[in-house]
């Protein structure tokens, strides 16, 4: 029995990022969630599980880098390792992309179920970046996971699907849920246009995980593939970025207060357990 907790213990946590509105930041979460757990030292996979919109390649800069993807995997043509690519050329940071068009055919809930026990041996953290429909797919992925982080925009009419997520996972039996709020905007909440934190925990039942604020500069920095702590560690943290800091850090166990360091941001590499890693690139110099 102890020699079975040690095993269990040692094995990844498989993280399924959801909501079933549409636009709320599932893959911005997704990839800057991801970024800064491995900029705190964990190996990490991404799997894009938004099979037929496909765009978690962009937002991680890895569009032209894809010669397989997770269909591949699941239909047995590849290995799973043969099917990531490394997140700006990270060792220790993967992804497995989407397919672009699925074919009719089914897959069964058992490949998926292959692939997650064969990848999360291998990394800390697997990130699974769903739909926003409860497609097959949808419901073959999230029963792999071990947790749910639900992802909702500051609005009242988001919080309530976020709600309907909650209840539909955990009719699935996902029990263990964290809410994640998109694009805070404060001063909307101080006016009372939109509902503020206390609000929103009181109409949630799920646990709240986190606060994104609303920044211009992160939709700009997604279309340039720029993620969080990766990059010039000299330059001065966004607030998103420091927000990611606090969410990796409060998945990781520890006790950060939801808006610590917001108003008084630092030096990328200044952050507590912040590491520099090195590139392919730098490596090959």
């Amino acid at each position: 029995m102890q020699r079975l907790a040690k095993e269990v213990a040692a094995l990844g946590r498989v993280i399924f990022v959801t909501g079933f509105k549409g636009g709320v930041g599932k893959t911005t979460v997704s990839a800057n969630l991801a970024a800064t757990l491995y900029a705190l030292g964990n190996k990490v996979l991404v799997i894009d599980g938004d099979f037929g919109m496909r765009c978690m390649d962009m937002v991680l800069g890895l569009e032209s880098e894809m010669l397989f993807d997770c269909s591949d995997v699941l239909a047995g043509r590849c290995s799973p390792m043969a099917a990531m690519c490394e997140v700006g050329g990270e060792t220790g940071f993967s992804f497995i992309p989407a397919p672009m068009n699925l074919a009719d055919t089914k897959i069964p809930k058992a490949a998926f179920a292959a692939l997650i026990n064969e990848v999360r041996a291998d990394f800390d953290f697997v990130i699974i970046d769903s739909c926003a429909e409860m497609t097959d797919y949808y419901m073959s992925f999230a029963a792999t996971a071990d947790e749910a982080v639900i992802v909702t925009l500051h609005q009242s009419t988001s919080v309530r699907a976020a709600e309907k997520t909650a209840a539909r996972l955990s009719a699935m039996g996902i029990s263990k849920q964290s809410l994640i709020v998109n694009g805070y905007r404060a001063s909307f909440a101080e006016k009372g246009s939109l509902p503020d934190i206390v609000d929103i925990i009181n109409r949630s039942s799920v646990r709240l995980l986190g606060v994104v604020p609303y920044c211009e500069r992160l939709q700009a920095s997604q279309e340039a593939a720029e993620l969080s702590f990766m990059g010039d560690m000299k330059k001065k943290a966004s607030k998103w970025e420091a927000a990611f800091y606090n969410i990796a850090n409060r998945l990781c166990g520890n006790r950060v207060l939801l808006f610590e360091g917001a108003e008084s941001l630092k030096k990328r590499s200044s952050y507590k357990g912040i590491q520099q890693h090195t590139s392919r690139e730098t490596r090959e110099e």
